[in-house]
């Protein structure tokens, strides 16, 4: 990833009528609507997603995830309708490690979304960004334990379970056993074959 110019980076990819793209300014409002109708289930895991997140919150998380993507510190992306251009939720890479080539994977789907496969199209992409444009070796998602969809999305993504990690996470203060998983460059050709 040392060698690559992050401004010839594409900033969308898209599969089967769902696009992963770069945050853009206008994104804010569907960010709070997503938020907001996503509090019952994305909110359990990711203190985040509750009732005071509104535009301002939307407005600094968007300009965070232009700046972070302009240092390659991460790379976040929108998930949208790729027809109507519908907020869907939050896919993305963060935590890169240059030096072991890896990379964690994170996301999140809005509540009316849930269930009918965005999530693991969206991570599939941002895998494929990883491994194809990045160079990365190694991807690790890490979801808490009891997170049914998060996992099942990792196990459709083709990561492979690695174990439990005990209070890996957090959410509303209190400690979270986690699932970690991983997928490799060669992993992820299979999954894709």
């Amino acid at each position: 990833m040392q060698d690559i110019d992050v401004g010839m980076l594409p900033t969308e990819r898209e599969t089967n009528g769902i696009s992963i793209r770069k945050y853009q300014a206008g994104d804010a409002a569907g960010i709070v609507e997503s938020v907001q109708e996503s509090i019952a289930t994305v909110g359990t895991w990711l203190d985040w997603c509750n009732k005071a997140y509104g535009n301002a919150e939307a407005e600094a998380w968007i300009a965070h995830a232009t700046d972070t993507w302009g240092k390659a510190e991460q790379f976040a992306f929108a998930i949208v309708d790729a027809t109507s251009g519908d907020y869907l939720g939050g896919v993305g890479l963060n935590r890169i490690d240059i030096e072991t080539q890896s990379a964690n994977l994170g996301y999140w789907i809005r509540q009316s979304y849930q269930g009918r496969g965005v999530g693991t199209q969206a991570a599939r992409l941002a895998v494929g960004y990883a491994f194809e444009l990045l160079k990365l070796t190694r991807i690790e998602i890490v979801c808490g334990a009891a997170n049914r969809p998060s996992r099942r999305v990792a196990e459709k993504t083709g990561a492979r379970y690695e174990g439990l990690a005990s209070g890996r996470l957090t959410a509303h203060g209190k400690p979270l056993d986690a699932a970690v998983y991983s997928i490799t460059a060669p992993a992820a050709r299979r999954t894709a074959a």
